[in-house]
């Protein structure tokens, strides 16, 4: 056998099928809304993940066009092209779209929104951003994310908060105070 078929035969072991070595959980077609779990799903390639086309085929998409799928550590929502975006965690699920944006990190651990179209529809600065309500997003600059006691949630601490508008304008300054900016963040909301 030569060498060369040899380590292609010893490659698609170890990666699985083309080479998609990530496995993942989806909603199937037909499965009422249960995760599947798909061992050869996805591969990390420059700028995001490349999904196994096999797999796509499978996938029940909502009327957005979208389907949610866990993989490589995360949750992603993911198109029928196979175009993806990796959305934040939310309740054991992907970041819902709230005012049409869902939120994720970008490679440099600032947050962004992206759209349903999963493009960046607004990058950040900020260590943490809140979901949009009635035009106003809360922020936090230099905060940390540490786990509960219990070690089933996570929590903001620390850092300045502030709010920005959907432009990434900040509409209330940023302030050590967590509390203060909350009130005032919903006293801007009403006069909307």
């Amino acid at each position: 056998m030569p060498l060369t078929t040899l380590f292609s035969a010893l490659l698609l072991a170890v990666t699985g099928p083309a080479g998609f070595d990530l496995p993942c959980f989806y909603n199937q077609k037909g499965a009422g809304g249960m995760l599947e779990r798909a061992p050869h799903c996805a591969r990390r390639e420059a700028g995001g993940l490349a999904f196994n086309p096999d797999v796509l085929r499978k996938m029940a998409f909502y009327e957005d066009g979208l389907s949610a799928v866990a993989t490589d550590g995360g949750w992603h929502w993911v198109r029928a092209d196979g175009a993806s975006a990796s959305v934040l965690t939310y309740d054991n699920g992907p970041d819902e779209f709230e005012a049409g944006l869902a939120r994720g990190r970008l490679a440099d651990g600032t947050m962004a929104y992206y759209d349903k179209q999963l493009n960046v529809a607004l990058a950040t600065p900020y260590q943490w951003a809140e979901p949009f309500i009635d035009g106003i997003a809360v922020v936090c600059s230099r905060c940390g994310i540490q786990p509960t006691a219990d070690g089933e949630h996570t929590m903001v601490v620390g850092g300045d908060w502030g709010a920005i508008d959907r432009q990434g304008r900040l509409v209330l300054p940023l302030r050590g105070d967590a509390a203060s900016l909350r009130r005032e963040a919903d006293a801007a909301r009403q006069r909307r």
